[in-house]
């Protein structure tokens, strides 16, 4: 098809400028609108545009997403003042991406990042095992909190509303509001990157083995912005790590590893996404890629 153009809302800050840096040669889009703050209310000049990515903040996406979905642009949006609303889909192409197909609306939420390493994988195992319980905690990176924070020599304890977004997220997304949560999300000083540490279970216990399988099986999607594989599984006992896997597929695959028992719950393994492009910028466009192919504009 030919390239379509698009507008970016927020392209000045950290997960903006990720956008920008995606959206480069891409194949299906062509960036032609980036209004500064000061031109955000000029909807007009949008003119032309198939879809709108916002990458701004809470408080001004709630003004803003709004007005250009009502101008006619689908607006995929990475603010999370939509995600809980009932009438906006909250999408990971991999798992509920048919979501999109038939929907009317004009607003399209990305969920938080956090959720990219702990759902996607345990997804595939979810549609063969049927998950029962989660424990998750969540290590996560200081470009999380804005390009201002920096953190050395400490790690903090407490991230303001993120245990309850992943909670609740992840039922919304899964549908299945009888699976017990248990999440801690905790600031660490590493620049990029989520790495969880997950334990589950599930109605039929799954082999360790199978859970391998699994995730190796498990197909991506045929789109510019999905990876090859989008698990990588690492048997090394120190595996994955930040500074080694974070940008395993261009930054959109998850790095998988120590899976092993569990005394509590059937197993337990460590996964790690880069909260940038597959958390942020990488799973907007990767959205809007799907959006596109199914003839949805």
């Amino acid at each position: 098809m030919s390239k379509l153009a698009v507008g970016l809302l927020g392209s000045s800050g950290l997960v903006g400028r990720t956008y920008r840096s995606l959206l480069k040669n891409h194949p299906f889009f062509d960036l032609t609108f980036a209004p500064d703050r000061k031109e955000l209310s000029h909807t007009e000049k949008a003119k032309g545009c198939a879809l709108i990515f916002s990458a701004l903040p809470n408080d001004i996406a709630k003004i803003y997403d709004p007005l250009y979905a009502k101008g006619g642009f689908p607006v995929f949006s990475s603010a999370s003042c939509h995600r809980m609303e009932k009438d906006i889909p909250l999408i990971i192409p991999e798992i509920n991406g048919v979501e999109l197909k038939g929907w009317k609306g004009k607003l399209i939420a990305k969920p938080n990042c956090t959720l990219q390493s702990m759902i996607l994988p345990l997804y595939p195992l979810h549609q063969k095992f049927h998950l029962k319980g989660i424990s998750v905690t969540n290590l996560q990176s200081m470009s999380g909190a804005g390009a201002n924070f920096e953190l050395k020599e400490n790690i903090i304890p407490f991230i303001e509303g993120e245990e309850e977004k992943t909670e609740n997220e992840t039922l919304k997304i899964l549908k299945m509001p009888e699976i017990a949560m248990s999440v801690h999300c905790t600031r660490v000083p590493v620049l990029h990157g989520h790495m969880a540490c997950i334990s589950a279970s599930f109605e039929k216990k799954p082999t360790l083995q199978e859970v391998k399988d699994t995730w190796e099986q498990f197909k991506g999607l045929d789109l510019p912005t999905a990876p090859e594989k989008p698990f990588i599984y690492f048997e090394e006992k120190d595996r994955p790590q930040v500074e080694l896997d974070v940008n395993l597929g261009k930054g959109m695959s998850i790095a998988l590893g120590r899976l092993r028992s569990c005394p509590l719950f059937d197993i337990r393994f460590t996964a790690l996404s880069h909260n940038l492009i597959r958390g942020a910028a990488g799973g907007g466009l990767l959205t809007a890629e799907l959006y596109a192919r199914e003839n949805l504009l």
